[in-house]
C-alpha cells in the first residue's frame, strides 16, 4: 500500500482516517422566460482532513517533521493512499500525547492551493448553449445586454445559435 506523503516527510504509518472536501460555487439567474439557468462558476480549494496516530520512538520524530512543515508556511504535494494528490497547504496539526501507550495521535487538515478563480469564462467568451439568446447569456455571464451587442456582431439579441462564440470583454 502506498503511504500519505507531504512534501518530503513520509507518514510511518497511514492516517486512520481521510476526510476530502470537495466543492464549487454554482449561480442561478432568472432568465426572461421566467425560468431560471443553473452554471457553474468555479471550484473552490478541497479540504484534506486526516486523523491518525504515530506510535514508539518513531512517533517523536515524525510529531518534529510535521511540526517543521508547519512553520514552513509554503505549499507541497500531498500524495494520498489512494493514489490521489493535491498541491497544498498544511493549514492545521492538532496533537494528543499519550505517554502511557506511547502514542502520539494527530489530526491534520490540509487545503488545495488554488491559483485563482477556475472559471469558465477566465478566457474572455463563452460559447451560446442550446435555445440561449443574448439576453440569456448576458444573465449568465453577468455582463449587460448592451455591452455584448456592442462587441459581438450579431444582428439582433436572438440571431445567436447553439456554439456561436460570444466575446464578453
Amino acid at each position: 500500500m502506498v503511504k500519505m506523503k507531504f512534501k518530503d516527510f513520509e507518514f510511518p504509518t497511514n492516517p486512520l482516517f481521510i476526510k476530502t472536501e470537495m466543492a464549487c460555487r454554482i449561480n442561478e439567474k432568472s432568465v426572461l422566460s421566467g425560468e431560471s439557468k443553473v452554471f457553474h462558476v468555479s471550484d473552490r480549494a478541497s479540504v484534506i482532513k486526516t486523523d491518525g496516530c504515530f506510535w514508539g520512538d518513531d512517533g517523536s520524530d515524525a510529531l518534529l517533521k510535521l511540526k517543521m512543515l508547519m512553520k514552513s508556511r509554503k505549499p507541497g504535494w500531498l500524495f494520498l493512499p489512494d493514489g490521489s494528490c493535491y498541491n497544498a497547504y498544511l493549514s492545521s496539526v492538532d496533537i494528543r500525547e499519550d505517554a502511557k501507550k506511547n502514542c502520539i495521535s494527530y489530526s491534520i487538515s490540509f487545503i488545495e492551493k488554488c491559483p485563482g478563480k477556475k472559471s469558465e469564462y477566465d478566457f474572455g467568451f463563452t460559447y451560446a448553449e442550446d435555445d440561449e439568446n443574448m439576453y440569456d447569456i448576458a444573465f449568465r455571464c453577468d455582463k449587460s445586454i448592451e455591452k455584448l451587442m456592442e462587441i459581438n456582431d450579431f444582428s439582433n439579441p436572438f440571431s445567436v445559435k447553439k456554439g456561436d462564440k460570444v466575446v464578453l470583454q
